[in-house]
């Protein structure tokens, strides 16, 4: 798509100009997820940043630098005017806070290393490592989302210092990631290469490509980049190419009149127990029973 046609809108599908008199606004994840089939296509808020806490499921973040993995727990933040895009797995849960940009201006002047992580698309995973302010993140997004919802006396003094301060943890969580002001330069490369395999992994995970087929394409060796695969998405190159076969499965399953053997194939598993062994241990389901169940909950 080309970027002068990218859509701008308030909320997904508001476009701009509608009317409506707010700063922050929090709902479940799930809310418009759901309505558009867990896809949300390439689109923009001008005037608008969002911060995406993700409790469950997994899914890719889509932007003008490529397709990046992520996986619960994981916070997604889009700097106010970015091209971004999502896939969630249909299991995804969390919290979207949708802040309006200009109310405030001193988080972006805090610091440059935090200014610099809060001016484009990214992807934090809130694990272990990710302490102290990833589990903090977490908790902030929450309370603000309770706060919202209250009406509580001083309710928006409050959630403007909240929101205040989980744009700095979360921005000073990508600095503490980022390194040392020299290293930056590097780490963005690597954010864009992970951006890179996310399209090499759709376009050929049926393949069953070893991870070298991917390093050699990405001009770095094997071991590099599943170092930087497992720091930026927790996961391992193999593991993103199986999920990425996974949710492909799940949505053959449930939305194609295929027989599972012809699934099987079509998703480059030479033999279909291969392919039921993959399903099952990823799921705990078969790909028959998944098939069915997951039809029924369609039917209502």
């Amino acid at each position: 798509m080309n970027i002068r046609q990218v859509p701008n809108y308030r909320l997904y599908r508001e476009k701009t100009g509608e009317s409506g008199d707010f700063w922050l606004h929090s709902e479940t994840l799930p809310l418009r997820s759901r309505l558009h089939n867990w896809e949300i296509s390439l689109h923009r808020h001008p005037a608008l940043l969002q911060v995406f806490l993700v409790t469950a499921g997994e899914g890719e973040l889509l932007g003008e630098a490529g397709t990046r993995p992520f996986r619960a727990p994981a916070a997604l933040y889009i700097a106010p005017g970015a091209t971004h895009g999502f896939r969630f797995s249909r299991d995804a849960d969390g919290l979207v806070l949708t802040v309006l940009a200009d109310r405030l201006p001193a988080v972006r002047a805090a610091d440059p290393a935090i200014a610099a992580f809060l001016a484009g698309v990214r992807a934090a995973p809130l694990d272990a490592e990710a302490r102290p302010d990833g589990p903090l993140v977490a908790d902030l997004a929450r309370r603000i989302h309770e706060e919202l919802h209250g009406n509580a006396p001083g309710r928006d003094i409050l959630l403007d210092a909240m929101v205040t301060e989980l744009l700095l943890r979360l921005g000073r969580l990508g600095a503490r990631a980022a390194g040392p002001a020299g290293q930056e330069a590097g780490r963005e490369r690597d954010r864009q290469r992970i951006g890179a395999l996310g399209e090499l992994i759709a376009a050929h995970c049926r393949e069953h490509r070893p991870v070298g087929f991917y390093a050699e394409r990405l001009g770095v060796s094997a071991a590099h980049l599943n170092r930087i695969a497992r720091r930026e998405t927790g996961a391992s190159v193999q593991e993103l190419a199986a999920r990425h076969l996974l949710r492909a499965a799940r949505r053959d399953l449930v939305f194609t009149p295929s027989p599972i053997q012809a699934i099987a194939y079509s998703l480059g598993f030479q033999d279909p127990a291969y392919f039921n062994r993959f399903f099952k241990r990823a799921t705990g389901m078969t790909p028959g029973a998944f098939r069915r169940t997951e039809r029924k909950k369609l039917a209502g």
